[in-house]
């Protein structure tokens, strides 16, 4: 017999692989890069494809933050649009982030992965 914990898990799981199909970079979002760092690389791409692949990657009904970025209404996902960084991982000295959360027994959010996706322009 199905239980509601277990649907839901069911279509978590489903509309992940459904956001790793439309880009081989959002699956590494998802995935990792194989590190198993919190933080790691998804390559390189433009503004534009960042933007595209961060409104993807939040769905609908994703809230901007008061520091400008945004997270997935289930509070699971966030992305933050292209900034400068300084660190050594930004090798272009701009990346956007793709970050991935738990929500902890108590109804926090801990973050558990953070994709950097370095942008070329």
């Amino acid at each position: 017999m199905a239980t509601y914990p277990k649907l839901k898990d069911d279509l978590v799981q489903q509309n992940l692989n459904n956001i790793a199909k439309q880009d081989p970079r959002l699956e590494i979002a998802i995935k990792g890069d194989g590190s198993g760092k919190k933080d790691f690389s998804m390559g390189k791409g433009s503004s534009a494809e960042a933007d595209r692949l961060g409104k993807i990657w939040l769905g609908d009904g994703a809230k901007k933050t008061s520091g400008g970025s945004w997270i997935s209404a289930d509070g699971t996902r966030g992305y933050r649009p292209p900034s400068a960084k300084d660190s050594p991982f930004a090798t272009t000295g701009t990346q956007a982030n793709f970050e991935t959360y738990e929500i902890n027994s108590s109804g926090k959010s801990v973050k558990v992965g953070n994709g950097h996706l370095n942008i070329l322009d």
